[in-house]
């Protein structure tokens, strides 16, 4: 991928506004998952190392949906795990923590990188390492858009990316913050729903969010 390939990667998850973040115990139920979040109008996905055998999860998803789908690797704390993830057709990778490592590889693979970071030192030192976003993890538990409001005041050239208890209601707060995205986990992809296999409860969940995203952009601030 070139740089502008990263910039493409980075605009599509702009215009979605939303990324899901999928754990689960069923690797093909979490495939099921990401096909239902397609059908509810998010064609974006990042799959967490935390899933069993998920690099093969996120081959099969390039397989299966092609470009259709923008696939991504989550929760990454591995340089060679980041490698292989990339290999595999990952085109973002996703760290719950300062990772340099991963950041690295993200920079010699030419591969977009959403570094994990909560406190501002944390927060400048990824974007110094070279990720392209960073994402603020977990962002309720430092109070929300009032904590990436005061953040983005002294900072405000870092692309900021709330993850952690992010719901349909808090998200358009994120919004008039700012940001590109937002990363959606339990509200979105409910762990139940994965679990049984109910790809309506997760396909309706997507429409919501994808309704509230409009609706967000449109007091967004610029």
């Amino acid at each position: 991928m070139s740089g502008r390939g990263k910039q493409e990667v980075l605009d599509r998850l702009s215009a979605i506004g939303v990324v899901p973040v999928l754990r689960g115990d069923s690797p093909e139920k979490v495939v099921r998952a990401v096909e239902a979040l397609m059908e509810g109008g998010i064609p974006v996905a990042e799959i967490t190392m935390t899933v069993p055998g998920a690099l093969e999860v996120i081959e099969r998803c390039v397989s299966l949906f092609g470009e259709e789908l923008l696939v991504g690797a989550g929760s990454v704390t591995d340089p060679a795990i980041a490698g292989e993830a990339i290999d595999r057709g990952s085109r973002f990778l996703v760290t719950p923590t300062v990772n340099l490592e991963v950041l690295d590889v993200c920079r010699r693979r030419d591969c977009l990188a959403i570094g994990g970071a909560l406190t501002p030192t944390e927060i400048l030192t990824v974007w110094e390492a070279g990720a392209d976003v960073v994402k603020v993890f977990p962002a309720k538990a430092m109070g929300g858009p009032a904590y990436l409001r005061m953040v983005h005041e002294p900072l405000p050239q870092i692309l900021l990316v709330p993850t952690g208890g992010v719901t349909l209601e808090s998200m358009p707060d994120y919004f008039k913050e700012g940001v590109p995205f937002v990363g959606a986990g339990g509200d979105l992809v409910r762990k139940a729903a994965v679990a049984a296999g109910d790809v309506r409860t997760i396909t309706a969940r997507a429409r919501e969010y994808v309704a509230a995203v409009l609706a967000a952009r449109a007091h967004q601030k610029r």
